[in-house]
């Protein structure tokens, strides 16, 4: 009979601490667009290449879709090259050393370009390919 009198009063304090004005919805919670630069649309891939080796090959590919590379800031571990589209938007380019023979990159098309960045990957796998094998 405690026992159950126990629950009844832990649960009316639990009701009682829920105030429905202190309460965010879900709708509230949801962010306001589908990017917010957090990297929602960026297209991860991993290449059998070292770092240092691939920020070469991404600026290039980045090239050959004639942007403009603003920055390449990147050492054997890894980095970043950031580039503008003839419309100004900002692509971001993420080099992430796994280990010594191998890497993920990262791309990103401003605002949230998914298709776009699918295309620099896919450029890019197909520059990988063509390197003579290590």
């Amino acid at each position: 009979m405690k026992t159950l009198l126990s629950l009844g009063v832990l649960g009316a304090l639990a009701l009682a601490g829920c105030d429905k004005s202190d309460q965010k919805s879900v709708k509230d919670m949801a962010p306001k667009t589908t990017d917010l630069g957090t990297g929602l649309n960026a297209v991860e891939k991993s290449y059998a290449r070292p770092a240092g080796e691939m920020a070469d090959l991404v600026s290039s590919v980045l090239q050959s879709f004639d942007l403009k590379v603003e920055s390449a800031t990147h050492d054997d571990l890894g980095g970043e090259i950031v580039a503008r589209r003839a419309d100004g938007h900002k692509v971001t380019a993420r080099i992430t050393a796994r280990d010594e023979a191998a890497c993920e990159v990262s791309v990103r098309v401003a605002p949230g370009n998914r298709q776009m960045a699918d295309l620099i990957q896919e450029r890019l796998g197909e520059k990988v390919g063509e390197l003579p094998a290590k």
